[in-house]
């Protein structure tokens, strides 16, 4: 089979900025789409002035820029607004990423933006949608974690809510999230040939991330009560490891587990069930100790073979090289000037059936 860039020939006006509309964007580059990011000169995209930089410009910035095409325009003017409208006739889709009303002051509502190109598939991208008593409150991943009960799973050993290292509402809520919208909203427009309006609250697309725990709440066990997935098992837990590096052990199924402690020479650990399995129930002392033993790098050639569920926990350094091992073509590699980047690429890969 061929794979395919499967947006190919898709034109797509992106005034997002920031983390969840650029990135998303960024993807449905990879996907084949020709994606015009559009800048006022007085309002420009905030990564560009991250740190670290190359060439004038953040690291963050290239990574999820690097693939579209730039248009900088003051469309506050008149000369601006007939190059925005230009763009616009040419568009197949418009993404933006202000707050409810800010496209309408700029002249460029989905009803103005409707009368010019009849087709359009406009994205809203807001943090609590266009309507509700939210609606005009600004808000960023923090926010969105929070109201969606995500903070709430996450605590240290004292109860305190923790924050995550990394973007969960903007990235798993936001970029991905725009991809189904993009997709759906080009779908829908093909079938029923008429422009689409989708809007896309963040705080609404980081609400499935808490499934497991919203469907123990709704049967009546808290999830606090019952953190399966967040430490009470000793087989789907971290361990340091000789080297004061850590592995992650997912052996949650118990052909897993048990798979394990025949690998380990601990075959009396080996359960029925998996209440045997719990902190407290099963010593996970025991597990401690045993990983102990062993480097991060020698734990990973011994499992290597076997289907343990191990793997190593890396850090943003290690990832790359981690990938490639994988071979599944996750990060691209771009030229900056003297400097090399390596931006992700679309987490899927399309490909189109060979004739018969």
């Amino acid at each position: 089979m061929q794979e395919i860039a499967p947006l190919e020939g898709l034109r797509i006006l992106d005034f997002s900025r920031l983390l969840p509309g650029p990135l998303g964007t960024h993807f449905l580059s990879d996907m084949g789409a020709e994606v015009v990011k559009v800048e006022h000169p007085q309002r420009m995209d905030y990564t560009r002035y991250y740190e670290p930089k190359r060439e004038g410009n953040s690291v963050m910035f290239h990574l999820m820029n690097h693939n579209k095409e730039s248009l900088i325009v003051d469309y506050t003017t008149k000369a601006g607004k007939d190059t925005i409208m230009d763009e616009i006739k040419k568009a197949d889709v418009l993404i933006e990423q202000f707050r409810p009303g800010a496209m309408a002051r700029f002249g460029f509502s989905f009803e103005e933006v409707k009368r010019i190109n009849p087709k359009i598939v406009y994205i809203s991208i807001t943090g609590y949608g266009q309507q509700g008593k939210k609606a005009d409150k600004a808000g960023h991943d923090i926010n969105y974690m929070a109201t969606a009960g995500l903070l709430d799973l996450n605590r240290d050993e004292k109860g305190k809510p923790v924050i995550p290292g990394f973007q969960v509402a903007d990235i798993a809520g936001g970029s991905y999230m725009l991809l189904a919208a993009c997709t759906s909203g080009v779908l829908a427009q093909q079938r029923h040939q008429k422009a689409q309006f989708i809007d896309l609250a963040l705080a609404d697309a980081t609400l499935p991330l808490a499934s497991i725990a919203q469907g123990m709440q709704q049967g009546g066990i808290p999830y606090a009560k019952m953190p399966l997935l967040s430490g009470l098992l000793v087989n789907y837990n971290v361990y340091e490891c000789a080297d004061n590096k850590w592995i992650a052990l997912g052996a949650l199924e118990l052909k897993f587990w048990n798979a394990f402690c025949e690998l380990v020479g601990q075959p009396d650990w080996k359960a029925k069930s998996d209440q045997e399995l719990i902190v407290g129930v099963f010593d996970k002392s025991k597990v401690t100790a045993l990983f102990r033993t062993k480097t991060q790098a020698e734990w990973v050639a011994l499992t290597e073979a076997h289907d343990v569920c191990l793997s190593p926990i890396l850090t943003q350094a290690e990832v790359i090289a981690y990938q490639d091992r994988m071979e599944r073509d996750s990060f691209a590699e771009i030229s900056v000037g003297p400097h090399k980047m390596h931006p992700y690429k679309i987490p899927f890969k399309t490909y189109m059936a060979e004739d018969s």
